[in-house]
C-alpha cells in the first residue's frame, strides 16, 4: 500500500511537470520575436548612447503577470571583463534601466553636458 502510495504521487508529479512546464509552439516562437527584437533594441541602446558594441550572452523574459520585460546580460565586445545588463519592455520596448562599467558612464557624462552646454550658446 505504501509503495502504491509513492508510485502514485511521483506519476501527478511528473504529470504536473509535463503539463505546467511545457509551453506551446506558438509561445517560444512569441518569446523568440521578442528576444529578437528586444536584442536589437539593447544594441542600439549600448552603441548610441555609449559608443560602444555589446555581446549578450544571457536573457531572462519575465512573465507578464511579474513584468513585461526582458533581461539581458553580457559584456562589452572584446571586453568579457566588462559586464554589461539592460532590462527592456517587451511591451514598448523601451529601455528602462541599463548598467555599463564606471568608465564608460562617466565618459557618456562628459559627452551629454558637452552636447547641452553647446545647444545652450546663443546663436549668431
Amino acid at each position: 500500500m505504501k509503495g502504491m502510495r509513492i508510485f502514485l504521487i511521483v506519476c501527478l508529479s511528473i504529470l504536473i511537470l509535463l503539463v505546467g512546464g511545457c509551453k506551446s509552439k506558438e509561445e517560444l516562437k512569441r518569446e523568440e520575436e521578442i528576444r529578437v527584437k528586444a536584442e536589437q533594441v539593447g544594441v542600439n541602446h549600448f552603441k548610441e548612447k555609449y559608443n560602444v558594441d555589446v555581446v549578450f550572452t544571457r536573457y531572462d523574459i519575465m512573465p507578464s503577470y511579474i513584468s513585461s520585460t526582458i533581461y539581458f546580460e553580457g559584456h562589452i565586445k572584446g571586453e568579457k571583463d566588462k559586464e554589461i545588463d539592460i532590462f527592456i519592455s517587451y511591451i514598448t520596448y523601451e529601455v528602462s534601466s541599463a548598467g555599463i562599467p564606471k568608465e564608460y558612464m562617466n565618459s557618456q557624462r562628459v559627452e551629454d553636458e558637452a552636447s547641452s552646454n553647446t545647444s545652450e550658446l546663443p546663436s549668431d
